[in-house]
């Protein structure tokens, strides 16, 4: 059975996976942003995201792949997948739906019994039965006899993307047999093997539980990396000892200067909020949100400690984390607002990041006159920087703060820089 697929939404998730499902299916990319079809069909990269670029260019080249802002062209597809996203609204305490309420209505608007329908947005326990299946009904169509529904959850990390959905597993809960066997034919061009749960509501929760878990983790190694500092021992190398052939502490992470990105500043919340409507009060995300979003404050009296008066300051990453261009939350920008409230001119240096005025890709730029190079993502090129060059460019007695750990200590120190991790002062 040969396949056509509609993917609504071409964001950080939808476009890597139209390119990926164009490798052996047809598929067509929608978005409302008519600005940015006109870019992905003139070749113009559209987001900063590794090998994406290639696959996007094979896959329109080999025709398979073709974008529209129009949504009657979902309506020439068998299965339509839903990849918008779902902020979280902080004066409401809920999802804000409007961006997934409008992407079902063009759905309803341009399908055909026998369609199947799947979402991979992140959203509340019980979401695709309480809107997507409502809203079909509402049409007129019978689920699943006449369009079958799935929840499949995207579990890929920006800035790797493309090896993400070709190697996580697919976690599928569909309405049925035949829903879950279409889809299933769908998800298995990316690679990944099939994991099939009960039902939508069960994918749902796995997607919750992945983005919870993963907040509360940070929240302990965060917490973790003030102990250190405080009993003098170095956070990296410990975790490195804890963690080895102890499959008990495999959830520790590498900790960080604050939590950024889209997901986990806002899906711990939406399960809160959800577990609230149905009684349950959840204590672990209050207490991993109050050490998380400590971080930027914590990395900003660093710098007060170690260099009071300091008038010239480098930020080597703007992105929240490594190898994207996404500022969505990034702690870089929490702290160039504390330092610069301060009165010290910050320099802004990030290979990918287009988007925030003033910022330089060149960090050897960035870092002329500073008297504070701050290492805030961890971009491949910080940790490969040539450290000799960069300490001819800075003032006199130059410090480094490197939140992520990528920069050789013993290195910085040979060379004359003042050197200070997070959680290895």
């Amino acid at each position: 059975m040969f396949l056509k697929v509609a993917i609504i939404g071409l964001g950080y998730v939808g476009l890597p996976l139209a390119a990926l499902l164009a490798e052996r299916l047809d598929v067509i990319g929608f978005d409302i942003d008519a600005s940015r079809i006109k870019k992905l069909e003139a070749g113009e990269p559209v987001l900063s995201e590794p090998g994406l670029d290639e696959a996007l260019s094979k896959a329109v080249g080999s025709g398979r792949l073709r974008f529209s802002p129009n949504p009657a062209d979902v309506s020439d597809s068998d299965v339509k997948i839903i990849t918008v996203g779902t902020p979280y609204d902080e004066r409401a305490k809920d999802v804000d739906y409007s961006f997934l309420d409008s992407a079902i209505e063009i759905v309803c608007g341009n399908i055909k019994k026998g369609d199947v329908v799947a979402l991979k947005s992140t959203v509340p326990v019980g979401t695709t039965s309480e809107r997507l299946v409502k809203a079909l009904r509402a049409k007129g169509y019978a689920v699943p006899e006449d369009v079958g529904v799935v929840f499949s959850p995207e579990r890929m990390v920006e800035g790797q993307a493309i090896r993400d959905f070709k190697t996580l597993p697919n976690i599928v809960g569909a309405s049925d047999e035949r829903s879950f066997s279409i889809y299933s034919e769908v998800a298995s061009v990316m690679g990944g093997r099939i994991i099939r749960v009960s039902n939508p509501e069960t994918a749902e929760m796995v997607k919750m539980t992945d983005n919870y878990a993963r907040f509360a983790f940070l929240g302990i190694t965060n917490e973790l990396a003030l102990m250190c500092e405080k009993a003098g021992v170095d956070v990296l190398e410990m975790l490195k000892a804890a963690k080895e052939d102890y499959a008990r502490n495999a959830g520790l992470m590498i900790p960080g200067p604050g939590v950024g990105g889209s997901c986990l500043n806002k899906d711990p919340f939406i399960l809160k909020a959800n577990m609230a409507k149905k009684g349950l009060e959840l204590k672990i995300v209050d207490a991993a949100k109050e050490v998380n979003y400590h971080m930027p404050t914590h990395v900003y009296l660093m710098v007060k400690e170690f260099r009071n008066n300091a008038k010239e300051v480098a930020i080597a990453g703007v992105a929240f984390k490594g190898e994207t261009d996404d500022t969505r939350f990034a702690p870089s920008l929490k702290i160039n607002e504390m330092l610069k409230a301060d009165g010290a001119t910050v320099r802004l240096s990030d290979p990918y990041v287009r988007s925030v005025s003033g910022t330089t890709r060149d960090i050897y730029e960035a870092v002329k006159g500073a008297e504070v190079l701050l290492i805030m993502t961890d971009h491949k090129a910080y940790g490969e920087m040539d450290l000799k060059r960069v300490k001819s460019l800075m003032a006199q007695n130059p410090l480094i703060i490197d939140t992520r750990g990528i920069i050789k200590r013993d290195e910085a120190e040979r060379l004359g820089f003042e050197y200070h991790g997070l959680g290895r002062l």
